[in-house]
């Protein structure tokens, strides 16, 4: 499985994820997952978008979970920078 995108990762563009529904509820490994609808900034579409990409199998409180180069609104992807062992707390 390809590596959860979390709070404060980065995109492709440059941004980084700045918003998590499951922020102060759900971490892996001490950090916030990212789900379908959290926001990254764009600076290259000059913005902040949603993920509108997740996996279709994993979820976290219902929502899918966002893995390495799932998309933004904008065509970005998020890229992951945490291990790809995780611990659910």
């Amino acid at each position: 499985m390809k590596r959860p995108v979390c709070l404060g990762d980065a995109t492709s563009s440059g941004g980084k994820v700045v918003e998590c529904q499951l922020a102060g509820t759900h971490q892996i490994n001490g950090n916030t997952v990212a789900v379908v609808g959290d926001k990254a900034t764009c600076p290259l579409h000059s913005g902040i978008y949603a993920f509108t990409e997740g996996h279709p199998h994993r979820r976290m409180n219902g929502l899918n979970v966002v893995l390495d180069g799932h998309r933004l609104e904008c065509g970005c992807h998020g890229v992951a920078s945490h291990a790809a062992n995780v611990k659910v707390n």
